[in-house]
């Protein structure tokens, strides 16, 4: 049988709800263009991308409403800048608190951080569907791909106990198709952040990372790093964790994640 018969016979399962779905054959697919699909058509179309941005920094995205972050004229692609000088009401707040000082740590996310999107990464970190990470990966090699020559890629670690009770480090397994460097290591115990306030998650993060073994015998002047992670919401843990490759002497630090959680820039639709 041709490669056409076979995948016009073939079914396949949606990763995430275990649907059967067969997989679109066109021109893209014939010139081996498409990616595979992983999810069926049905929560495929549950996941939004970031397609516009309305912050340099931070990659918060945009929708048509009114809103009060930033200028309503911007409309900004979802790529990295040279030099972030369009900055949301949020990045304005780190900048005049003196958080890494006028260094910036810019980032950018994939999806949006929907309703389906809070489902899988909750299946994904805390019921242990590891392989939901494949979801992820190859875009995400894509976005740090496109961010020129790098030093290295690193995850966020997690602490001790929380990897043991999950059998995983979720950035690890999303930064599955990168060569990343275990740079990094969280100290102290750690509570869970997701019901903290910004200020309280800088408060509590506060020395919470260093440099690992590894990490501490890099000469790290002048280099250029992405960190990895899950999803974005206030950004404070980014920020800890650059803050050390910054002390360490980084001459840029990013930052790549599957999601950004925190409410989008909303622009005045005119139409």
């Amino acid at each position: 049988m041709s490669r056409w018969g076979e995948t016009l016979s073939e079914t396949k399962r949606c990763l995430y709800c275990d649907t059967s779905f067969m997989e679109e054959v066109n021109w893209t697919w014939a010139l081996g263009l498409s990616e595979e699909k992983l999810l069926c058509p049905s929560c495929d179309a549950k996941v939004v991308p970031i397609r516009a941005i309305g912050c340099e920094m931070c990659g918060r995205q945009v929708e048509k409403e009114d809103h009060d972050f930033v200028d309503s004229g911007v409309n900004l692609p979802a790529t990295f800048r040279i030099k972030p000088s369009v900055l949301c009401r949020d990045c304005l707040r780190w900048k005049e608190e003196g958080q890494v000082g006028n260094r910036s740590v810019q980032q950018r996310s994939l999806y949006v951080y929907n309703d389906f999107l809070q489902e899988v990464m909750a299946r994904f970190k805390y019921r242990g569907d590891a392989e939901l990470a494949t979801l992820f990966s190859q875009k995400l090699k894509g976005l740090v791909q496109s961010l020129g020559k790098l030093d290295a890629v690193t995850v966020i670690p997690l602490a001790g106990e929380r990897l043991w009770e999950r059998g995983f480090n979720q950035a690890a397994l999303l930064a599955g198709e990168l060569w990343y460097r275990d740079v990094l290591v969280r100290v102290g115990v750690s509570e869970k952040q997701s019901k903290r306030g910004r200020r309280e998650r800088m408060s509590a993060l506060q020395g919470v990372f260093r440099l690992s073994d590894e990490g501490g015998a890099v000469d790290w002047a002048g280099k250029r790093i992405v960190i990895v992670d899950d999803i974005y919401t206030t950004g404070a843990t980014l920020r800890a964790a650059a803050t050390v490759l910054y002390e360490a002497g980084a001459l840029e630090v990013l930052a790549v994640t599957v999601a950004r959680a925190t409410g989008a820039v909303m622009l005045k639709n005119k139409g």
